[in-house]
């Protein structure tokens, strides 16, 4: 982001910023060159900026590898805010029982931009499950969580993110249009909960209902995921359908 039009923008704090973005759990190592190319920053600036994060303990560089990686620090700079979002601890209770009543994988996310962000996942015993855990960001048009919460707001809004979106196939069954994509909010929206079927993961199933606030506005989203063997079970959906309304009405 460039803010030089505005007078109140700080440059250099985004800078900053920008660099700690760029460790993610797939690039958790950076050497000096590396971060000042994809930061387009020149490697004296880069350095100082590294080397100022290294003093204030966010990161730590590896003598020999001449590379930097973050420290447990950085929690500190957000770690505190899923435990004080008001949904998490709504939804927890609910999160737990869920899981272990009927033995699936439970989710909550709320929106970010044209992402969604978990705010908390309680595994179940299945093997195929979502490589999730709180701060994952996921696309929206591959995740029920995201259909969930999205088919609840107001159509222009969802249109506004339909445009926004790569629709990046991330499997033979992900939605790769806006189109599409408006249709299925549609769907979800008339019965009331969104489906991911191996739109996100080969072999898994999810399924997600939008979680409102007092003023009934969606601000949330509860779901579930579980192997595509398990729809087979006589009634299986039938009852986790039924519990997800139950949370939504409850939480």
């Amino acid at each position: 982001m460039d803010g030089s039009a505005d007078r109140e923008f700080v440059n250099s704090l985004a800078k900053g910023l920008a660099l700690l973005m760029c460790f993610t759990k797939e690039r958790p190592v950076w050497s000096l060159t590396e971060m000042a190319r994809a930061n387009k920053m020149n490697l004296p600036t880069t350095r100082r900026y590294l080397y100022t994060f290294t003093k204030l303990g966010f990161m730590v560089k590896d003598e020999t590898a001449k590379t930097f990686q973050l420290t447990s620090k950085v929690f500190q700079l957000g770690g505190w805010v899923f435990e004080s979002m008001g949904v998490r601890e709504r939804l927890m209770p609910h999160m737990k029982s869920t899981r272990n009543d009927l033995n699936v994988t439970t989710h909550c996310a709320i929106l970010e931009g044209t992402e969604i962000v978990a705010v908390e996942r309680i595994l179940s015993s299945d093997v195929v499950n979502i490589d999730l855990s709180a701060g994952s960001r996921l696309p929206i048009h591959a995740t029920s969580l995201g259909k969930a919460i999205v088919a609840f707001m107001d159509i222009g809004d969802q249109k506004k993110i339909a445009g926004l979106l790569e629709f990046k196939p991330l499997t033979p069954h992900t939605i790769t249009d806006p189109a599409s994509f408006l249709t299925d909010l549609q769907r979800t929206r008339t019965r009331g909960y969104a489906v991911a079927d191996q739109e996100l993961t080969i072999g898994l199933k999810t399924l997600a209902v939008p979680i409102f606030n007092k003023k009934g506005v969606v601000e949330a989203s509860f779901g579930v995921s579980f192997p595509l063997s398990r729809a087979q079970e006589q009634g299986f959906e039938d009852r986790l359908i039924q519990r997800l309304f139950d949370v939504k009405n409850r939480a």
